[in-house]
């Protein structure tokens, strides 16, 4: 059993060697050429393959063989950075898909603390990085805050630096809560994945400089594409 770890984990050190010197897209060598290369059994690479598949790693395509994944997009939180986080790499656009003005209703007026009635903002859009899909984001504002509000603005611009910037509104403190889940018809169209493929969700409260709930966004990334990692302070 040690040796067969000991062969494992060698292998999935090579894997991984090849991936981070590759390219996205790059072909890697067959499962047969690597068996014979790393003198490991094909059972036990397949299992190391198959991890760095279901990870994002390695793309296997049938009949092509395997190539070099996209690497997952990784977001860094602190717990002392407020709702304005560091954006995670890559070229972030947005594609606005629907906007209108409505009622709260219970659900986003108990995350406000507002009444069900109360008029919000609703921005649908879909996030992407470096043209890829990544994100849909629907997100609650109150209307009463951001009257006029441009929607365009945030195709190319920080939602935050708008609000800021023409309305004079700081986030300043957020509960955001993450959850797995299944994505939806409308998901999986729009994010290019299978019918109930793995999505994070995101679900994030704000308040501005003087304390008063304004947003409430819920996100929903591709699970393949897209990690969130967190730096604790244990001391």
């Amino acid at each position: 059993m040690a040796g067969s770890l000991r062969k494992r984990d060698r292998a999935r050190e090579y894997l991984l060697g090849l991936i981070e010197s590759g390219q996205v897209g790059q072909a890697i060598p067959s499962e047969r050429q690597l068996g014979d290369l790393l003198e490991i059994s094909r059972p036990t690479l397949r299992m190391v393959v198959d991890e760095l598949v279901r990870d994002g790693w390695l793309v296997r395509e049938h009949g092509r063989g395997m190539f070099v994944g996209s690497p997952r997009i990784s977001q860094q939180i602190t717990g002392t950075q407020g709702a304005t986080y560091p954006e995670a790499p890559g070229a972030w656009t947005s594609r606005v898909l629907a906007h209108a003005t409505i009622q709260a209703g219970t659900v986003v007026g108990n995350r406000l603390r507002v009444p069900p009635n109360t008029p919000v903002l609703r921005i649908a859009r879909q996030r992407l990085v470096n043209g890829e899909p990544i994100c849909l984001e629907t997100i609650h504002v109150l209307q009463e805050i951001v009257a006029g509000f441009d929607v365009q603005a945030i195709e190319h611009g920080s939602f935050y630096a708008v609000l800021e910037e023409q309305y004079g509104v700081i986030p300043a403190d957020a509960e955001q809560i993450h959850s797995a889940a299944s994505a939806d018809a409308t998901e999986s169209a729009l994010l290019g994945l299978a019918l109930d493929a793995p999505i994070l969700v995101l679900e994030r409260t704000t308040q501005d400089q003087n304390g008063r709930r304004f947003e409430f966004t819920r996100a929903a990334y591709r699970g393949d594409r897209y990690q969130v990692s967190t730096q604790l302070s244990l001391r």
